[in-house]
């Protein structure tokens, strides 16, 4: 079929990505709209050890919905889209960018994807009202948001998020130059995804001649609308648009949003900012 030249060739909304690459995750976890946005906060390892109980508070105050969908990999299990929320600095020990799970009841999981699907909800700009809704965090990073089984999903939605959550939120143009960075994350036990920073740095972003790689993908997919630049040239990166970081967590045990919230914190420590700070995708 044909397409006309100033259409893109395929759906492209703002969002932020978080690539998480580890020992358990072997495939990359592509974020619709997931706004990295936290301030500098090192964990040692033995604190992380130390915090197992479950803890229990109750939100005040509303959040922006996430979604995540994961790349399928020949071989391995079909992993269902993710539904989170970034949660208010007030319900997050005073952090910005912390996302938690959503707990939500059959219903309540097919009514908001349905949302999401349909566009009648936009992931990472919209919000959900949790206030008075159970928060818990069974250990370090590892956080949860509980909502009422019998509560409609169309009535906790809102359309015109609050003043204070428009200031709290970025989103990532779709036209011009992004600024993009991959993050080679190792754990505290030395696991680590097995391809070097250079390997990964072509991969994404052909830095060594990969001609199919995501910065290419995504250049093509917006008919070259958008130009996907690798790093900033910092001193930190090991290879073109990449740094290493080491969390103070295990990879194994840990939650996909646990090991997404250490590795942030552990960039905006090493980085000095706060995600995303001058980059548009991470």
């Amino acid at each position: 079929q044909q397409q006309k030249q100033n259409t893109p060739r395929c759906y492209f909304q703002p969002l932020i990505t978080l690539i998480l690459i580890s020992m358990r995750l072997s495939s990359s976890a592509a974020f619709w709209a997931l706004l990295a946005s936290t301030a500098p906060h090192v964990l040692e390892a033995k604190q992380a050890k130390g915090l197992r109980r479950k803890l229990v508070a109750t939100a005040t105050s509303e959040c922006t919905i996430m979604a995540k969908e994961y790349l399928a990999i020949e071989g391995e299990p079909h992993r269902e889209m993710g539904l989170a929320c970034e949660l208010d600095p007030d319900d997050a020990g005073g952090i910005s960018g912390i996302r938690a799970p959503l707990n939500l009841s059959p219903h309540q999981r097919a009514d908001l994807m349905g949302m999401i699907f349909s566009g009648e909800v936009d992931p990472g700009v919209d919000m959900l009202d949790i206030e008075g809704d159970e928060i818990t965090e069974n250990k370090v990073f590892d956080k949860e948001v509980k909502i009422d089984p019998v509560v409609s999903m169309g009535t906790k939605v809102s359309k015109a998020p609050s003043a204070k959550a428009r200031k709290q939120r970025r989103l990532a143009l779709t036209t011009g130059d992004l600024n993009m960075l991959l993050v080679r994350v190792t754990d505290v036990n030395g696991l680590v995804y097995s391809d070097d920073a250079t390997t990964m740095s072509d991969e994404v972003f052909g830095t060594g001649g990969d001609p199919a790689n995501l910065k290419s993908g995504l250049e093509e997919c917006s008919w070259n609308k958008i130009n996907v630049v690798p790093g900033l040239g910092d001193s930190n990166e090991v290879a073109t648009g990449v740094i290493e970081v080491t969390i103070g967590i295990s990879i194994n045990g840990s939650s996909d949003s646990a090991i997404e919230a250490a590795a942030i914190t552990a960039v905006n420590a090493q980085l000095g900012i706060s995600l995303p700070g001058p980059y548009d995708y991470v």
